[in-house]
């Protein structure tokens, strides 16, 4: 999240600054290969070469960006006018829990939960319980998808 195309630039600058780039036959940039960044918010027709542009007047590779099929490509109706997106809230790293929660400084309204959720019905009440704080037994979440097995 951020302005186009600074954070692009921002986010790119700050990975160059911490792993090794090599360089493209076109003089360009490029990080190794196991990281890129995902740009999803504000991607519309004309905001992709605004991107594009600024990327390569900053001497980065375009191979380094991967662009998200945000809502402004098909009618202006995304996941911020709706206020639904799917998130990471919870990871194992190295055998231990780690709770995960995005907080963007440009946009206090896009905090995600945090943590390991359980969704509960009380009194006919739905609400979400963060943080591992929730009841498994009334929890009605399901896997569907875990491991790369649906």
């Amino acid at each position: 999240s951020g302005e186009l195309p600074g954070i692009v630039l921002q986010v790119l600058e700050k990975l160059g600054s911490r792993f090794d780039c090599t360089t493209t036959s076109t003089g360009h940039k490029l990080l190794p290969p196991c990281i890129r960044v995902i740009q999803g918010d504000g991607i519309d027709i004309k905001s992709l070469g605004i991107i594009l542009e600024a990327m390569k007047a900053a001497g980065w590779a375009a191979d380094n960006l991967a662009f998200g099929s945000g809502g402004a490509l098909l009618q202006k109706l995304h996941r911020d006018t709706q206020k639904c997106a799917f998130k990471c809230s919870y990871a194992v790293c190295k055998g231990e829990g780690v709770d995960v929660v995005k907080d963007p400084v440009t946009d206090p309204g896009k905090k995600s939960k945090k943590g390991r959720l359980t969704l509960e019905c009380e009194n006919g009440e739905w609400k979400t319980v963060t943080e591992g704080k929730g009841d498994p037994t009334k929890d009605i979440l399901v896997t569907i998808f875990k491991d790369g097995e649906l």
